[in-house]
């Protein structure tokens, strides 16, 4: 589940970087004049494949969620899901979700950690 996340966030910020790099080449592109055209060429071919590399991270992060979220709906005790959709789907602390649920942090702790070897097995395969 935490790899789940990681890579999820890893993509975020790969999507954050590709669309300011995107936004750099498209200032340059129409500060190029029509004389040279071959940097423009290169600033338009940067400008799309950026454009596809983002798309695709956003594609292979819905994968991700979606996966995390079926992982998390298989489990059978649904205080566990709650939890692990409130921290990993919603991104809550662990003190938003006990103050939601009216348990003490410390269950909280445990229910999650109790949901993590759960989805071990099955996060594995």
């Amino acid at each position: 589940m935490k790899t789940l996340k990681h890579q999820i966030t890893m993509l975020n910020g790969q999507i954050f970087r590709n669309t300011q790099y995107r936004r750099h080449y498209q200032q340059r592109l129409a500060l190029i004049d029509s004389d040279t055209l071959t940097t423009s060429c290169r600033c338009q071919q940067r400008i799309d494949s950026l454009t596809r590399q983002i798309a695709a991270d956003r594609c292979h992060i819905e994968t991700l969620q979606a996966r995390m979220i079926a992982l998390i709906e298989g489990l059978a005790d649904h205080r566990i899901q709650e939890i692990l959709t409130r921290r990993y789907v919603n991104g809550e602390s662990f003190d938003a979700i006990a103050a939601a649920m009216h348990f003490d942090v410390r269950w909280i702790y445990r229910l999650h950690q109790q949901g993590l070897r759960l989805l071990g097995p099955l996060e594995a395969a």
